[in-house]
């Protein structure tokens, strides 16, 4: 298939589809968290909101989130390698570390990097994934200028086994269990991934080409429950994952163990009179140690959060004070001069308020943090919306937001063999734009256009010969993103197309590996016991250091089989025209590769 004629023939299909969808509803009355932090309808919700739910995740026969988010509009995956390497993700054009990652509503970036290890959780403990775009940082505070991904973990309400096996060696299975009763609710889900890999590099990359396998271990430990009280409700959530990872270097061959801790303690109930309440405490945990570097990072983070929320009529009312303590280290054997431990706090009041009058929705948020580190920073949010009838609805928001440096961006020693960190670097800062409109066509389809504008300033550049950070660059992100989806007779059809352009006003130069164009087309027919589905993704060229790369298009296949009411058997074949590209230089990506799924339920 010419890349060039997938545009013209995905519209030709979603017209032709238009004409005769007419019985099944789609999933737009989801309830959703994220948005505002309390339970809305996703109906009821003003900016950008997608939901991947455990449905989803079992069709797609994902191995990783990254499977998942690969296929959404706005977002652009950057993997350099196979499963378990190095992990970048772009909302809507903005920086890997612009986009907010919460696993059970705990931010799990790491404090060390600021960015989040994609590449380390399986889907296998994903019950749901709900991404809001645009910016949230009046709502949770640094990072979610691009938006904000919330990953709320696998419960289980009875018994279950999954054995996945397929190319490059790989072995995954999970078991998992968990029960309901009148006075709460137990889950334990643990997984095992295991793959001997391909070369995650190739000739472009002189600096680390190695042509050897890069193999790939994961372990991970699931556990969730909930406790009803006299006073309410007591949640618990606890994921552990492990990590060996091979990878190339100068060295010829690397390897590195990763770890991530995610806590969570959170009661539920009133405090005051009609004040829905939430109390949490939790606990991030991040390491990394690599043994061919001789180094080892370390970052935590504890936060204390109280969350009050109050419907008065059409009015809803929401307060929160939030504490959070953040701690990063790194250990270095052989070069003393490398190491450093620090630490910071933030302090964070918020409030926000939405009110339906008539046909309007207006949205008003506002944030200020106090940093131990970087000083006070003042985050707002306004949005409008307007239903021109209970199925098509105008929108329009505009936003402040704001990106913390990193404690190693702020701390690491100046040493003369790496990176300096610089402890007079500002915060990011970003005012952004956006426009969209949403309908439902009838009961079976529904499509959203969305335009987006950013100006982000005081972005962060590495200069010198120690790569000392400083607070010099500008850019600007414009971009529109078109979300269609049908659900007929069986059939599921989703079509999203990104347009963005994101640019460095410095040096008028694209931002890297984000290309400018991207279409999904994902199609799915399910009969009685049998399904059968395809997706394809189509990107347009993408710059990166020193070089463009050519556009591609991947074509995954997949079915499944129901033997009966335990018994389930899928198969899934990636890049079936075993297309050979490039995301980053030097990069390999997948070729064509089968999976043979097989999973018991009780």
């Amino acid at each position: 298939m010419k890349t060039n004629k997938l545009l013209p023939w995905s519209t030709a299909l979603l017209f032709t589809l238009n004409t005769h969808a007419q019985e099944s509803k789609t999933k737009l009355d989801d309830t959703v968290v994220t948005a505002s932090r309390y339970e809305q309808s996703q109906n009821d919700i003003i900016p950008s909101v997608s939901v991947i739910d455990r449905e989803d995740i079992l069709n797609l026969q994902a191995n990783s989130v990254l499977d998942l988010l690969v296929l959404q509009q706005g977002i652009d995956v950057a993997r350099s390698g196979g499963n378990g390497t190095q992990t970048s993700v772009f909302m809507r054009g903005t920086n890997s570390n612009h986009a907010l990652v919460l696993i059970d509503g705990v931010r799990v970036s790491s404090s060390f990097t600021g960015s989040f290890a994609w590449e380390n959780l399986p889907a296998s403990q994903i019950e749901r994934v709900e991404i809001v775009r645009g910016a949230r940082v009046s709502y949770y505070g640094s990072d979610a200028i691009g938006g904000v991904i919330n990953i709320i973990t696998r419960k289980q309400d009875n018994m279950y086994v999954r054995y996945t096996g397929g190319s490059f060696d790989s072995h995954d299975f999970d078991i998992g269990y968990g029960n309901s009763t009148d006075n709460g609710h137990y889950s334990i889900v643990v997984g095992s991934q295991k793959t001997d890999g391909f070369s995650a590099t190739n000739s472009n990359n002189a600096f680390s080409y190695n042509p050897d396998d890069d193999g790939y271990e994961n372990l991970s430990l699931n556990l969730n429950g909930s406790l009803n009280i006299s006073t309410g409700k007591i949640n618990f959530n606890y994921l552990e994952t492990k990590s060996d990872i091979d990878f190339d270097s100068f060295f010829n061959a690397g390897n590195s163990d990763a770890m991530q801790r995610v806590i969570r303690l959170a009661w539920q109930g009133q405090l005051f009179n009609n004040w829905k309440s939430e109390l949490a405490l939790s606990h991030n945990k991040n390491s990394l140690a690599t043994k061919v570097f001789s180094n080892a990072h370390n970052s935590d983070r504890n936060t204390l959060d109280l969350l009050l929320n109050k419907q008065v009529d059409n009015n809803h009312f929401g307060l929160g004070i939030s504490y959070r303590k953040e701690r990063s280290e790194l250990i270095n054997k052989q070069v003393s001069l490398l190491n450093y431990s620090d630490s910071r706090n933030n302090l964070a009041l918020f409030a926000n308020w939405q009110g339906v009058f008539s046909n309007n929705t207006l949205a008003i948020s506002g944030r200020y943090d106090d940093n131990s580190v970087y000083g006070s920073d003042t985050s707002a949010d306004a949005s409008w919306s307007y239903a021109f009838s209970d199925t098509t609805k105008l929108n329009f928001s505009i936003g402040s937001a704001f990106h913390a440096p990193s404690l190693n961006e702020l701390f690491s020693p100046v040493s003369g063999f790496s990176f300096e960190g610089n402890p007079d670097l500002k915060p990011e800062e970003s005012l952004n734009y956006e426009i969209g409109f949403k309908t439902e066509l009838s009961d079976s389809q529904d499509i959203a256009f969305n335009v987006f504008y950013y100006k982000i300033d005081n972005l962060i550049d590495y200069q010198g010969p120690t790569f000392k950070p400083v607070n010099v660059n500008e850019a600007t992100i414009k971009g529109l993103e078109i979300n269609y989806n049908l659900s007929i007779d069986n059939l599921k059809i989703n079509i999203n197309a990104t347009h963005q352009n994101a640019n460095n006003d410095q040096t008028d130069t694209p931002l890297l590996r984000r290309p400018d164009n991207k279409i999904n087309f994902s199609v799915d027919k399910f009969y009685n016991r049998f399904s059968v589905g395809s997706s394809i993704r189509y990107a347009s060229k993408n710059y990166d250091f020193g070089t463009e790369l050519d556009g591609y298009t991947v074509i995954d296949l997949r079915t499944a089989y129901k033997l009966n009411e335990s018994w389930r058997i899928a198969l899934k074949v990636e890049n079936t025209t075993d297309n050979n590209y490039q995301i980053i230089n030097g990069y390999n990506t997948s070729p064509a590769a089968g999976y043979l799924t097989i999973e018991w339920n009780q």
